[in-house]
């Protein structure tokens, strides 16, 4: 029988058939194996990581600003005392019971008392020059600034004979360089 089967065009036919669908899955398996290995693998790349943020020392900037607020607190201390006494030495001359000497006396005073104020606000604004040169610095520059805003304020009010709003344009200076040296222990 096996002679009929080898004859049988059929037979042969179905026999070739077999061996070329065998053949053409062989092929594809292949093919699709190989189109897997030469698949793009993706790869992910590490993120750099940033590099550590420089610390920036400010500490000799935030003593000559500390040094500023020793001076103004020192200033306002005394600015109390003088302030009142000139106010009370103006009622006093306005009344009429002031002799020229008393009225020489507290002229002088005031004219010290606008020039302590004057070279507090000379120091400030040198620190401020400081500051401002120097990119790192340029918020507590700002801030700085606003001090000598604030003590400028202050020396025209005192020559206006305004000792009370003086002396609060004073206590804004030393807040603004206390904010001062607070953004720089945060930076």
């Amino acid at each position: 029988m096996r002679e009929f089967e080898a004859e049988n065009p059929v037979n042969l036919e179905v026999g070739l058939k077999t061996k070329l669908v065998v053949m053409a899955m062989i092929m594809l398996m292949v093919t699709w194996t190989e189109a897997i290995g030469q698949k793009r693998r993706t790869t992910t790349r590490k993120k750099s990581t940033p590099a550590a943020p420089v610390v920036v020392d400010m500490r000799p900037e935030a003593t000559k600003v500390s040094e500023q607020i020793g001076l103004f607190t020192k200033f306002l201390y005394v600015y109390g005392k003088v302030a009142n006494g000139l106010e009370v030495a103006e009622d006093l001359a306005k009344r009429g019971e002031s002799s020229p000497a008393i009225a020489a006396r507290n002229r002088k005073s005031k004219e010290a008392l606008i020039a302590n104020i004057t070279g507090l606000k000379a120091g400030l604004e040198a620190l401020v020059g400081e500051l401002k040169a120097n990119p790192r610095m340029q918020v507590q520059y700002l801030k700085l600034s606003y001090a000598s805003e604030a003590t400028a304020n202050a020396e025209r009010l005192a020559m206006a004979n305004r000792y009370d709003e003086a002396g609060q344009a004073l206590v804004l200076a030393i807040q603004r360089m206390s904010e001062t040296i607070i953004s720089m222990r945060l930076m």
